[in-house]
């Protein structure tokens, strides 16, 4: 679950970092002794470096969810840089940051205050520099590889959400958010080969019949064989218009097209009727799900009257915060869909449904352990709403919205700004969002789904009411809860999950049933199918 930032440009730095840079030469108390590599690397520039971190450290302590001192940021960035060379050290000595080889000391700096991002920020590329001074491994390393390490390293102290992209991974990051301009396929390297994994609908590798399996042969004539996907992914694409011939191998035949770039966004809504039952798939939350979705709905409902529908968000790991809000707001017609809260005022947010409810139509919501995020916030609306009925496996317990802080590295930050609450109060995180009929057990199917709500062994509203008590339990409990209901079921119109589905929307009394005690189990009076 993400957002990006307000701010239009990337960070640039601030003129105490500029000024300041050469007053922290100064503050280096000690000189570097047995020095075993001394040549400066043309391609690392210490103002450049402690610009990208003061960006960093401006990010966390402007954005992040809970207030932490940029001093232990810091700290933990200079831990990442240990991982190239165990044999540099940083230590914090009451006022002062030492620098050691083999234990030995280099360099000693005056550290600022504690929440002083801009001096945090030269002291960090200081202190690095000081270890490229008699560390191969660190001298070798290139800035992105040092912006790696020890932002990985900062953030793991955060939370499993929060995570630093390069360059090259923000650029993938943002096409998958809001598309990017090429022919709308996905590739994947292997043994030195690039092969299509997947074709988006409506672009133009599906109008020239690409298939998942095709092997990229060349682009533009010259060959692909040994480039990595990267390389290949940036010869596809190019200027909106303009064109680039493609040849593909399809099992020893070779095809080649002529292939128009486009704005390519990935396709995130697959719909289609089981009879009566209209059966929608969201794979992931971009800029176009909530309209695909509109447009989805409306054609499954001009095949004929729908006995109910089933939302299949089973291995969707989210996507775009303001998405998840629409598609839920298709389907609610008043009453809350989401609340966040966090440390920044603007993350403090109410979204509240808009009497847009585009059918009427009974639904099912299939969830599993790898529904996430956006997926976890349109399956607790609904089932808090009373609009669905939840089966499947609880889910993956993100709960967490991200703020995307762009660097000047054209690098980004995804820090955790918020944390996400259900319509009743209850926190997505960790625990997620627990289905109304659990089908984890390998021991279920339809028949034993069918009887044991007939006969009151199946209690429909088990997992939810477990889900409300979470918080109450020691850890020793809590721990138990995170192993019960756990399951991955991929996707797909004719599993188990999908057949209760179907089999529970033709039964009406028995949905009907299932439904109110999902009700109950909330604490809400049970209601009648609309």
């Amino acid at each position: 679950m993400s957002r990006s930032t307000n701010r239009s440009a990337r960070r640039r730095p601030s003129t105490a970092l500029r000024a300041g840079l050469a007053v922290l030469a100064l503050l280096g108390l000690g000189s570097c002794v047995n020095a075993r590599h001394t040549v400066r690397s043309e391609h690392y520039d210490r103002q450049t470096v402690a610009e990208v971190f003061s960006a960093g450290y401006e990010g966390i302590a402007d954005y992040y969810v809970d207030a932490v001192p940029t001093e232990a940021i810091a700290i933990g960035a200079l831990s990442g840089i240990t991982t190239l060379d165990p044999a540099i050290g940083y230590a914090r000595r009451g006022d002062r940051l030492t620098v050691t080889i083999d234990g030995r000391p280099i360099a000693e700096f005056v550290t600022p205050g504690r929440d002083d991002t801009v001096r945090w920020a030269m002291l960090t590329s200081a202190a690095i520099d000081a270890g490229r001074g008699v560390s191969k491994p660190i001298h070798d390393a290139t800035p992105e590889r040092i912006y790696e390490v020890a932002f990985d390293s900062a953030l793991r102290k955060l939370d499993r959400f929060s995570r630093y992209l390069s360059a090259e991974a923000a650029r993938s990051a943002q096409a998958s958010r809001n598309g990017y301009t090429g022919i709308g396929i996905t590739i994947v390297g292997r043994d030195g080969e690039t092969y299509v994994t997947s074709v988006f609908e409506h672009s133009p590798a599906q109008e020239a019949g690409v298939e998942p399996g095709d092997r990229i042969v060349a682009v533009a004539g010259q060959p692909t064989s040994g480039l990595d996907i990267a390389e290949v992914a940036d010869r596809l694409r190019g200027l909106i218009g303009s064109r680039v011939d493609v040849t593909f191998d399809r099992q020893g035949r070779q095809i080649t097209a002529s292939l128009e770039r486009r704005p390519v966004i990935e396709t995130t809504v697959r719909v289609h009727r089981l009879r009566d039952v209209g059966y929608i798939q969201l794979s992931g939350f971009n800029r176009e799900t909530a309209n695909s979705l509109e447009s989805g709905l409306e054609e499954l409902q001009s095949g004929g009257p729908l006995r109910g529908l089933i939302l299949d968000l089973r291995q969707n790991r989210g996507g775009q915060l303001n998405q998840a809000i629409r598609v839920s707001d298709l389907f609610i017609d008043q009453g809350t869909i989401l609340a966040t809260r966090g440390r920044h005022p603007n993350s403090v947010q109410h979204f509240e449904a808009h009497d847009r409810d585009a059918t009427s139509a009974p639904m099912v919501v299939l969830i599993d352990s790898g529904s996430a995020s956006a997926a976890e916030i349109v399956a607790a609306a609904l089932q808090d709403a009373g609009r669905a009925l939840v089966i499947g496996a609880r889910s993956y317990g993100k709960g967490t919205v991200q703020q995307i802080v762009p660097m000047p590295n054209e690098g980004e930050l995804i820090l955790t700004w918020a944390r996400m609450h259900a319509p009743s109060g209850y926190g997505l995180s960790r625990f997620g969002v627990f289905p109304s009929i659990c089908t984890a057990e390998s021991s279920v199917d339809v028949e034993v789904v069918v009887q044991g709500l007939r006969d009151g062994r199946l209690r429909a509203g088990e997992a939810v009411h477990r889900r409300r008590g979470a918080d109450t339990l020691d850890p020793a409990g809590q721990e138990a809860l995170l192993s019960w209901c756990k399951a991955n079921h991929p996707p797909s119109d004719d599993d188990l999950d999908t057949r209760i589905a179907r089999r529970l929307l033709d039964e009406r009394d028995l949905f009907q049933q299932a439904f109110n005690a999902s009700r109950i189990a909330l604490g809400e009076r049970p209601e009648t199918l609309r």
